[in-house]
């Protein structure tokens, strides 16, 4: 069996090591946060250390070119560079684990995490392309719903999972359990080939396949050249276009939410917190499900426009619903279906990207679409101190909405013109 030939395989092996990647990342940001806190430590510490160990994912598009042009054919286009970011993950991992005391030496532990999140963002570039090498055009948009909420569930388990670890274990040993997790979902990639007849281990008979063979870049140039031919189609760059467009209304959103909810309407942080990240974490988590098994059924970029369209008229109508912004109902349920709504919109993006996304260099150009749905929402974030300056909440979300449902405007010229390589 290969991942290749076998899509469950192929489908539980992506999810997997999504898992692996949001372990690590709910560790940090939730338990090893709270641990410092605990421990006395104040905001700007913990936040000077939380933002070190961020820093790889955004730069992690400088990645793809490095996961595009070297490789070891022999043994996978992407499964050499999934097997070195795993080891990487988990050799980090048990340097923290050494770590006496994390809360005194944090200089040591921020630059741990720093290398440690390169090795997580190289994963997930690598993860990936694997993805749009490999997934068929029926199966992409399940495969993204599911990948996307394993990576729910990883973070679920990094946070309230090694949390409750902590106090019995203390944290070297959680950390000890965390490397054995990461490792145990290694072993998939580690005894799985890409494609029939390749090395498993680089001392193991095998050899690369005609298919990895055709698409590897033979120099810097030949990347460039095949770079440039891919982000200068049509489709490509409308692509960019709304990866750009799509969002931009959750981060003007994102300030405005928290100061109406907190400020103006009078809810306590834990309210607001509560709501948000419990029921609203779990709406996202269905809302990515399903909106794999949509975009597989309707195709990505309908799903994308009716996602869009919708979430931007229900944005747009909850700022005309403002003389009812006192009902706890109403609030409760425009979180959650938001929520909801703007999963399965990133989903359907996502699978969207794929579908466009040239199999020779699909490591740098999907995160290339990564990247710019990042700026997307920073540029998002900048533009709401101006429009908060300038205009009243609720026109502020009917400005918001009205943005969210132009995109589809740019959507029709995505149609993508080439079958993925899963041979």
């Amino acid at each position: 069996m290969s991942l290749s030939t076998s899509p469950l395989l192929r489908i539980g092996t992506l999810c997997l090591l999504y898992v692996a990647q949001g372990i690590p990342y709910g560790f940090v940001v939730y338990t090893l946060a709270a641990y410092l806190a605990e421990r006395g430590l104040g905001v700007d510490p913990i936040g000077a250390t939380l933002a070190l160990a961020m820093i790889p994912w955004a730069f992690k598009w400088a990645f793809g070119p490095l996961v595009d042009r070297f490789t070891i054919p022999s043994m996978g286009r992407r499964r050499p560079w999934i097997l070195l970011a795993q080891l990487g993950m988990i050799a980090t991992i048990l340097a923290m684990a050494a770590i006496p005391d994390p809360a005194v030496a944090l200089g040591a532990l921020g630059a741990i995490l720093l290398l440690h999140n390169c090795f997580n963002a190289l994963q997930d570039v690598a993860v990936d392309a694997l993805a749009v090498d490999l997934l068929t055009e029926s199966e992409r948009g399940t495969a993204n719903g599911l990948m996307y909420g394993s990576k729910y569930l990883g973070t679920s388990v990094g946070a309230a999972g090694l949390g409750v670890l902590i106090g019995p274990l203390g944290m070297a040993a959680t950390m000890l359990v965390q490397a054995v997790l990461l490792g145990a979902i290694m072993l998939l990639p580690l005894l799985v080939r890409e494609r029939p007849g390749e090395r498993l281990l680089p001392w193991t008979a095998g050899r690369a396949s005609a298919a990895v063979e055709a698409l590897e870049p033979r120099s810097l140039a030949d990347l460039v050249g095949s770079l440039l031919r891919a982000f200068l189609r049509r489709e490509s760059l409308a692509a960019a276009l709304v990866a750009v467009l799509a969002l931009l209304p959750s981060g003007i959103l994102a300030p405005v939410a928290n100061v109406l909810f907190i400020g103006d309407l009078g809810w306590t942080k834990e309210e607001y917190v509560g709501i948000s990240g419990t029921l609203g974490v779990w709406a996202g988590l269905g809302g990515s499900i399903l909106g794999g098994f949509l975009a597989d059924m309707v195709g990505p970029r309908r799903l994308a426009g009716l996602s869009a369209l919708l979430l931007g008229a229900m944005i747009a109508a909850f700022g005309l619903l403002e003389p009812w912004w006192s009902s706890r109902g109403l609030l409760v349920a425009y979180l959650v279906v938001e929520s909801g709504l703007l999963a399965v919109l990133n989903v359907s993006l996502f699978a969207l990207f794929m579908s466009i996304a040239a199999p020779r260099v699909a490591a740098t150009q999907f995160t290339a679409y990564m990247a710019l749905l990042n700026l997307s929402t920073t540029i998002g974030l900048r533009l709401a101190g101006p429009l908060d300056g300038r205009l009243e909440p609720a026109t502020i979300y009917l400005v918001a909405g009205i943005l969210q449902a132009a995109m589809v405007l740019v959507l029709p010229f995505t149609r993508a013109r080439r079958t993925p390589v899963a041979s």
